[in-house]
């Protein structure tokens, strides 16, 4: 089975996958990852807005579904996996090619999210909710190569709301959630 996870920025994609992947040995594959694998090979900087630039050229250049196709390659017939960071409504229609693809969206409220960005400490990241808002609306596009955060999250089978910051309940609910996905 391939659970993809969708969502905005620190909705919880990663963690759930992280849990997924150490408790039912699914392999975890970020699409994120694989822009940050080729911008290393061509010694760019992995910054958030490189990253933005980097993955909308390369859209561009190779089609909407290039990531997905990418990650594709990588996956046996029969593997189970996350995949994370799917951004762009062609990523998610090239993974659906699989019959065993589950898409969930991992919602969580703004000032939620914003905590948790503020929490990581990564580079690039917004300092103030107005900034984050702002990177938000630009990473939601609805047509081109850019990130299309809101459809993605529009084309889920299931959407998951991790709205806690405790992560000792998140196991509980990805429990859960994995029942919910096997009734899909």
């Amino acid at each position: 089975m391939i659970i993809g996870l969708t969502g905005y920025y620190c909705s919880g994609k990663d963690a759930i996958a992280e849990y997924i992947s150490k408790k039912y040995e699914y392999k975890h594959y970020s699409l994120s990852d694989i822009l940050r694998e080729m911008m290393k090979e061509k010694g760019i900087d992995p910054s958030r807005k490189n990253l933005i630039a980097f993955g909308t050229e390369l859209r561009e250049e190779n089609g909407n579904g290039v990531l997905a196709r990418k990650v594709l390659k990588k996956i046996g017939f029969n593997d189970d996996c996350c995949i994370t960071s799917i951004r762009h409504s062609e990523e998610v229609e090239e993974l659906r090619k699989r019959k065993d693809f589950v898409l969930v969206n991992v919602a969580a409220p703004r000032s939620v999210r914003f905590e948790r960005m503020q929490k990581r400490k990564r580079l690039g990241d917004p300092q103030t909710l107005k900034k984050f808002t702002e990177f938000e609306e630009k990473e939601s596009q609805t047509e081109g190569s850019g990130q299309q955060l809101g459809k993605t999250a529009d084309m889920a089978d299931i959407t998951f709301v991790n709205d806690s910051n405790d992560v000792s309940n998140l196991g509980t609910a990805v429990e859960k959630l994995l029942k919910d996905i096997k009734n899909v």
